[in-house]
């Protein structure tokens, strides 16, 4: 396997930088394969959700629809690919961001659950739950 950095993806996601945009596409379709796949861990997807998001055409639907097609893809690893399935999932319907539905998700992997926090947004819907300002 090799691994991804957020910045290769962003190039390829974005296809903008006349340098590095080709460099990268040609990377990814001819140095990847079933093999020899790329790897991209869980933070680097949290942070190319991050750096998209700024994007006015990449909204909720169009990044939901990028991690799932990185998910399908048969040259990439996704670590945690269960979490992420099940975030992107949960990131479509809800409110709140595709990291927050990760966190949660990876938490609950590793047995901790529910998942305090103090984003209304994310807080509205199991498997979080506001932290009480009472404690």
């Amino acid at each position: 396997m090799i691994g991804i950095d957020t910045n290769v993806l962003v190039r390829y996601a974005l296809d903008d930088d006349p340098h590095w945009s080709p460099i990268v596409t040609r990377f990814l379709d001819t140095q990847l394969s079933p093999q020899r796949p790329g790897y991209i861990n869980p933070i680097t997807l949290v942070e190319l959700v991050w750096t998209l998001r700024r994007k006015p055409e990449y909204d909720r639907s169009k990044l939901a629809d990028l991690i799932e097609s990185l998910l399908a893809s048969d040259s990439l690893v996704l670590g945690e690919a269960e979490a992420v399935e099940r975030a992107v999932i949960a990131f479509r319907q809800g409110g709140a961001g595709f990291a927050d539905y990760l966190i949660a998700e990876l938490n609950e992997a590793a047995g901790a659950s529910p998942t305090v926090t103090i984003d209304r947004g994310a807080a509205k819907k199991a498997p979080f739950v506001p932290l009480s300002e009472k404690v």
